[in-house]
């Protein structure tokens, strides 16, 4: 359940991130017309929300892997 909950946020994030990255490339170099100074800032900000949003997901994806197995260094010859 936990590795679903966090491929959904980093999926979520990774979405967020491309569609506003996206919408503030568009204009120069898809041949729109430049958005609106403060339509830029706010994609912007979009943007390194949806940045923070995967890496989070990504990160709880990885220690969900990790299983509950722990090792503990001792001094002992096996």
């Amino acid at each position: 359940m936990r590795t679903h909950l966090s491929t959904a946020v980093m999926l979520i994030g990774l979405v967020v991130t491309a569609g506003s990255g996206w919408y503030i490339a568009k204009g120069p170099f898809f041949g729109f017309a430049t958005p609106p100074l403060a339509s830029i800032l706010a994609a912007t900000g979009i943007f390194v929300f949806g940045i923070i949003v995967f890496g989070w997901g990504l990160s709880s994806r990885i220690d969900a892997g990790r299983g509950t197995e722990r090792v503990v260094p001792s001094n002992e010859k096996v």
